[in-house]
């Protein structure tokens, strides 16, 4: 009994080939005889069984879907603020004066010959309006016998069109009482010729406002599902509220890409600002769903 003892001691060192040669020698011959003895250091020396490492594995699955999901965020945030951006440079919007619209409005007087009958024709008058180089398109519309003309331009326009062509427009004046400027902007609009004699109605062009109405709807609903949203979670209503928080998702988004993109949503083009707000929309809810889903794992 005293020699199992010491040979039990031993035992972790044999098997781990730590004893001396005559600890070694000394433990064999005793557990030759010791059957006690010999089951224990069987036991040390047979492998041992684990479990797959699932844990490790769960755990790594779990970082990389984290690391997508910032990657998802970063890229949906940083994709808004880009086309955010190209939506502010791009936004078209009229000059308020003609004098900084136009660096040249002269009348000129033209020949309609006739190659046939080599007939020189009847003399004719057009307008000739030289834009400033800033001006990325005018816009003509006629109403009647009036013509009305808008110069539009761009952020970026006004930023890198030093170096463009300057857009030119010619209005014939046959038929026509008067040609006038329209700056959108709630003034009266300004001749830039008018026919001897002819006294026109006083009018002026408005922005399209349009853009305000969509504002206003998602500024109300997201305050109203946000109030919803709130009660819900003050009772405890975990599914009702998961889905409210998605539809409050969708109104903020709306709403932030409104600031974003739309704002002042005063336009003359709204189906080209409702396109950029859709888009960043989508966008911010993606980076929204990314962010959630990353604090609910927290």
């Amino acid at each position: 009994m005293k020699d199992c003892g010491i040979v039990k001691d031993l035992l972790p060192l044999v098997v781990e080939h730590m004893a001396s040669e005559e600890s070694t020698a000394f433990v064999k011959e005793h557990i030759e005889t010791c059957e006690s003895c010999r089951a224990a250091f069987d036991a040390m020396q047979a492998p041992v069984e684990t479990e797959p490492a699932a844990p490790l594995f769960t755990v790594r699955k779990a970082v990389k879907r984290r690391g997508w999901l910032i990657a998802g965020l970063i890229a949906c945030l940083v994709a808004a603020l880009v086309i955010g951006c190209a939506a502010r440079l791009l936004k078209p919007f009229s000059i308020q004066s003609e004098n900084d619209a136009f660096d040249a409005i002269r009348i000129e007087r033209t020949i309609d010959a006739d190659p046939e009958t080599q007939n020189d024709g009847e003399a004719t008058l057009q307008l000739v309006l030289t834009a400033n180089r800033s001006v990325e398109t005018v816009a003509v519309s006629v109403n009647a016998e009036e013509v009305c003309v808008t110069a539009i331009t761009t952020l970026w326009r006004e930023m890198v069109g030093t170096n463009s062509e300057p857009v030119q427009t010619v209005i014939p004046l046959y038929d026509v009482d008067g040609v006038y400027y329209e700056p959108f902007d709630n003034t009266d609009r300004i001749a830039l010729y008018q026919r001897e004699g002819y006294t026109p109605e006083a009018g002026f062009a408005l922005p399209r406002l349009v853009m305000n109405y969509y504002f206003l709807i998602a500024v109300i609903g997201t305050a109203i599902l946000a109030v919803v949203w709130l009660v819900l979670r003050l009772c405890k209503k975990k599914n009702a509220s998961r889905v409210l928080g998605v539809l409050l998702l969708i109104a903020a988004s709306g709403t932030l890409a409104f600031l974003v993109a739309g704002f002042p949503a005063t336009t003359i083009a709204p189906v080209r600002e409702l396109t950029f707000v859709l888009v960043i929309t989508v966008l911010l809810i993606g980076a929204g769903l990314c962010g959630r889903k990353l604090l609910r794992k927290e």
